[in-house]
């Protein structure tokens, strides 16, 4: 039982620090491949690019939210050592997403069919078709594949799904540059990325097949009584991505029609470190949703609470970190990157870095609605918290200008966030309010005064010049890190990520739901 806790600890924690790395790559790769291909292409076959991506970037809404129902009711079937009801909803899923695979198809030929009409030139016409269709099948193909991809995701393997991206990654960055190099356009780029795609899927298939026995093919009928489940849970989770649309992509509409369309690039300087400080996040303590759905679909909800308190803490500190380091680095480094024609997006940065911590610091209690079949009310939450952010914005977007659209979208968190959402998860779940309130706050507490001590003695690095900005970064992320260690987390806690990173089968490593934490 030790090696099971202490192997679940390290694909927990090697998980998270892959998918952080993983990000980390894309970044890179994005920041660097852009003007790359611009440069040879030209702005104008980019745009092209970029407008087949746009296409095929709303193929993911014809998941219909099913994929956070699969791994939910898969990761229950796990906790309660039901094969038979993994083997159920596996089956089940795969052929509801192969349907989907086949709408996907039937869109992408009536968006080649259409083109023509939306097209200037016969010849675009004829390229942009080609594109969408190659890039049409490999989006359809994807939709099964991500049923495989979520029976890894319930398995804890986490490893496997980043070394799998990453590898996608590599294969996708050096056959572009390779083709681009050629002489290469637009159609190569498409054939690329379908190409690239294939031994990932391939790879991801086997693993999951290796890694869970019920992962397999049956030819009986499709259980109905699943699909309404699947159904039912997915409904809200749709809703929900529908919302977040409207919370994280209204803000440059507003800008657009109520401030001027140039004042949308300076936003967008804020609001591109915003959304990887949410992604950031996300990857890093975003795999504890399978595990609380584990611990629901065996009724304890002793270890619920204890790994809710324990990843609140992990995200508290990893959220903190990120909002007062862009505080802190932000201006010098908007001003090295961008020029000090940019520097006004720095109070929207700020504004929107503190709107995004109100959110993503308690993550693992929006984990906790989900794996618990509540995730109902964060819909609604989601889109009230949209409407409040478009309200205020449009009503501070003139007398403030891009900073009042930033405010907006604090004061809509604030309300939502800390004013309503605790609340609710603690009475859903049987958590005392008071105590996570407390909980919370003292962490909170901690993390901030640590950070800003953190970055006060590394001011001498606040410059626009990147080796000083990187140098005081990593000074400052040692200061904290040591003072996360010595004064947030008790021992217990240490044991625990000390095992995790021993990786010693024989230790008496506890699972994250054995793992103490203290509450006032």
């Amino acid at each position: 039982m030790a090696g099971k806790y202490s192997s679940i600890g390290r694909r927990l924690l090697s998980g998270s620090v892959l998918q952080v790395g993983n990000l980390f790559l894309t970044a890179v790769a994005a920041f660097f491949l852009m003007p790359f291909i611009v440069h040879h292409l030209g702005d104008r076959i980019y745009g092209f690019w970029a407008l087949a991506a746009s296409f095929i970037g709303y193929y993911s809404l014809l998941d219909f939210g099913l994929s956070s129902a699969v791994s939910q009711y898969m990761s229950v079937a796990i906790g309660r050592n039901d094969d038979a009801e993994c083997r159920g909803v596996f089956n089940t899923a795969l052929r509801i997403n192969v349907l989907l695979g086949g709408i996907a198809l039937l869109v992408t030929a009536a968006i080649v069919a259409f083109t023509p009409w939306f097209s200037h030139s016969p010849a675009d016409a004829h390229v942009f078709q080609k594109v969408i269709a190659i890039l049409g099948v490999n989006a359809a193909i994807n939709l099964p594949v991500r049923v495989y991809g979520g029976v890894l995701y319930t398995k804890f393997r986490f490893d496997i799904q980043s070394w799998l991206t990453i590898l996608g990654l590599i294969l996708r960055t050096g056959f572009i540059v390779w083709v681009i190099l050629a002489g290469d356009g637009l159609l190569a780029l498409a054939w690329v990325t379908f190409l690239t795609s294939l031994p990932v899927t391939v790879l991801q298939i086997w693993f999951a097949r290796r890694e869970a026995s019920w992962a397999r093919i049956e030819s009986k009928s499709i259980e109905i009584k699943i699909v309404k489940s699947l159904s039912s849970y997915s409904v809200y989770t749709f809703l929900a991505y529908i919302a977040d649309a409207i919370r994280f992509q209204i803000d440059p509409l507003v800008i657009s029609g109520l401030i001027g369309l140039a004042m949308v690039t300076h936003y967008r300087v804020a609001g591109v470190f915003a959304q990887y400080y949410m992604q950031m996040i996300i990857f890093s303590v975003g795999m504890l949703q399978p595990v609380f759905s584990r611990l629901h679909g065996v009724g304890d909800r002793a270890g619920i609470e204890k790994v809710f308190f324990f990843g609140t803490k992990i995200s508290s500190c990893i959220s903190i970190f990120i909002c007062l380091a862009l505080v802190g680095w932000g201006k010098p480094f908007i001003v090295r990157w961008m020029g000090s024609s940019y520097e006004d997006a720095y109070w929207p940065l700020v504004v929107l870095s503190f709107a995004v911590l109100l959110d993503v610091c308690q993550k693992p209690s929006i984990d906790l609605l989900y794996a618990t079949f509540n995730h109902r009310f964060y819909t609604y939450t989601n889109w009230a918290e949209g409407l409040l952010n478009l309200g205020f914005s449009l009503a501070l977007a003139r007398p403030l200008g891009i900073l009042g659209v930033a405010l907006g979208t604090l004061i809509g968190a604030f309300l939502i966030r800390v004013v309503l959402q605790p609340w609710w998860v603690c009475k859903v779940n049987g958590i005392h309010y008071g105590i996570y309130m407390r909980f919370i706050g003292r962490n909170l507490l901690y993390c901030s005064l640590l950070m800003a001590g953190a970055i006060a003695i590394s001011s001498w690095g606040l410059r626009p010049n990147y080796p000083l900005l990187v140098a005081s970064a990593i000074c400052a992320t040692l200061l904290y890190a040591i003072g996360l260690w010595l004064v947030v987390f008790d021992p217990p806690e240490r044991e625990y990520f000390k095992a995790a990173l021993r990786g010693n089968q024989d230790q008496k490593t506890p699972d994250p739901a054995t793992v103490s934490v203290a509450v006032p």
